[in-house]
C-alpha cells in the first residue's frame, strides 16, 4: 500500500506539472558507506512543460564524512550539460553542515562554495540550505522535509536566487527510497518565479545505517 500509494502521488505531480508551467526535477541517487563516508552519485534531469527538453542533464561524485555526530564535510564534482546553450559546466564543490537532533527532528544547515567552470563569467557560488526531517511512524518508513537555499553569487558580489522546498517521502524496501518534493525558485532579476514538481529515487548499494 506504501507503494501505491508513492506511486500515485509521483502520477499527480507528473500530470500537475503537465499541465501546468511547471519544471520537473527528477533524479536518481547511487549510494554506499563505509564506515564514516558516505558516497553519491547523483543522475539528474530538469525539464520544462514549455521549452524545448531537457533543459539540464547533470552528474557527478559527492563524498559526505562524518566528522562528527553534528558535523557533515562534504567534497564533490559535478558536471551539467545545458542542451539550450550548449553550455557544459564543472562545479567543484566542497561543504559544511552542522546537523542537530531534537526528539525525532532532524535540523541541518548546509554551507556550500561551488565554482561553475565553463559557465559565462565562471562564477563562484555560496549556498546556504536550511533543511528540516522529520520521519513518520514506529519504523521510520514516511518521512516529511522541508528546507529553504539562498545563492549569493561571490564573485558579483550579490544574491543569486532563492529555493523554497517541501516533500514527503517512502522507503519502498531495503534497497529503494522514493521523494517527490515541490519547490518553487525565485531567480535575481526574473519577473515571475519558477515551480517546480521533483522525485529523487535512492539506490543504495550498501544496507542503509541511517535507521529511515
Amino acid at each position: 500500500m506504501r507503494q501505491a500509494a508513492t506511486l500515485s502521488c509521483l502520477f499527480f505531480l507528473s500530470t500537475l506539472a503537465s499541465a501546468q508551467d511547471f519544471q520537473q526535477w527528477n533524479e536518481i541517487d547511487l549510494t554506499a558507506s563505509w564506515r564514516n563516508l558516505d558516497v553519491l552519485v547523483p543522475l539528474l534531469t530538469r525539464t520544462d512543460t514549455h521549452l524545448p527538453n531537457p533543459q539540464l542533464a547533470a552528474t557527478g561524485f559527492i563524498a559526505n564524512y562524518r566528522a562528527h555526530a553534528h558535523l557533515l564535510l562534504t567534497a564533490a564534482y559535478l558536471y551539467a550539460y545545458l542542451p539550450s546553450t550548449s553550455d557544459s559546466v564543472h562545479l567543484p564543490v566542497i561543504a559544511f553542515t552542522p546537523v542537530f537532533r531534537l526528539n525525532r527532528l532532524t535540523l541541518a544547515d548546509t554551507s556550500r562554495f561551488e565554482k561553475l567552470i565553463g559557465y559565462p563569467g565562471a562564477p563562484v557560488r555560496y549556498r546556504n540550505k536550511l533543511f528540516f526531517d522529520r520521519p513518520l511512524g514506529p519504523h521510520k518508513r514516511w518521512h516529511l522535509f522541508a528546507g529553504d537555499e539562498v545563492f549569493f553569487n561571490l564573485s558579483a558580489a550579490s544574491w543569486n536566487q532563492n529555493r523554497l522546498q517541501a516533500g514527503a517521502g517512502s522507503r519502498l524496501n531495503s534497497r529503494l527510497s522514493l521523494d517527490a518534493y515541490y519547490l518553487q525558485r525565485v531567480a535575481n532579476g526574473a519577473a515571475e518565479s519558477t515551480n517546480v514538481m521533483g522525485t529523487t529515487l535512492t539506490v543504495r548499494m550498501t544496507p542503509d545505517r541511517k535507521g529511515r
